[in-house]
């Protein structure tokens, strides 16, 4: 999304909370945060960035957007042991507001109140728009928005996510969603709970003491620094923005030792733009 155009496109509030914002963070947050984040903490798990064929790529595509498909239609069945059954586990929905870590489709099913949606007059949901970010072996990024609409076709509410869409054991689900809406400055510059999630793993910290105190391999670094490639800002609410960046891992020669693809969810919580949640992949 260009820049330039959300700025003449939004609403006076809209733009007035993206001036303010999106200053510091592309300054501090892309130089500072994101580079010191993904450098000190990306997941030993994944493997350098590597060109996939094109049918490779398209297949890909093309069951994340089936995954996408199934998610709403069974978000629409009202029915929440269905709607289970799109998303992969562990599943996770970091964002502005308070979340949990699910494990089982069991344990999310309980957790979801159709009634309270009912309520509001919701009869369904329809895609608005889905943009492929990045694709991976067993992961693609997907930044989409959906609206909401009453049973006579008049338009609700609606919102933009990035959706983190793996497949497990041959099988492609939702496995989290984005919403928009040194090592001590990197655990203040985060919102706990902290969502990671690399090719193989997701991982939750509750605290900066906790992320602290991880012993996770991508700190034992045999690269000397982290390169920003590219950055695009891919959906932008009033309390969230998700970045698509590519990275490089250098070594103290200048030499690249890999690249990487990254989704990087930035809330706003309590007054202070802090990175949520990083999902990154290696091809």
């Amino acid at each position: 999304m260009n820049l330039i155009t959300m700025l003449s496109t939004g609403p006076r509030k809209y733009i007035l909370t993206l001036v303010k914002s999106m200053c510091s963070l592309f300054r501090a947050f892309l130089v500072w945060t994101v580079l010191g984040v993904i450098g000190a903490s990306v997941l030993a798990a994944q493997t350098p960035l590597g060109p996939l064929s094109k049918d490779a790529a398209d297949l890909r595509v093309h069951l994340a957007l089936q995954a996408l498909d199934r998610y709403l239609e069974t978000w629409n069945s009202r029915d929440p042991q269905r709607w289970a059954t799109s998303l992969g586990f562990p599943h996770v929905r970091p964002g502005p507001g308070a979340f949990e870590l699910f494990k089982t489709p069991e344990q999310y099913a309980a957790s979801v109140n159709f009634a309270q949606t009912l309520a509001t007059g919701w009869h369904h949901s329809e895609w608005t728009t889905r943009r492929v970010l990045q694709i991976g072996v067993d992961k693609v990024h997907v930044a989409g928005s959906w609206l909401r609409y009453t049973a006579d076709g008049k338009e609700m509410v609606g919102t933009s996510v990035t959706y983190i869409v793996t497949n497990q054991g041959g099988r492609w689900g939702i496995q989290s969603r984005f919403a928009a809406g040194p090592t001590g400055i990197v655990a203040t510059s985060l919102h706990y709970p902290f969502v990671r999630m690399g090719d193989d793993a997701l991982e939750v910290w509750n605290s900066a003491a906790e992320f602290t105190a991880g012993s996770e391999a991508g700190r034992q670094r045999t690269w000397y620094q982290t390169r920003l490639d590219q950055a695009e800002v891919a959906q932008v609410s009033a309390n969230g923005v998700n970045v698509a960046i590519t990275y490089s891992r250098l070594g103290r020669d200048g030499q690249v030792f890999s690249q990487y693809e990254a989704v990087v969810l930035v809330v706003r919580r309590d007054n202070a733009w802090k990175v949520q949640a990083v999902s990154t992949m290696g091809t």
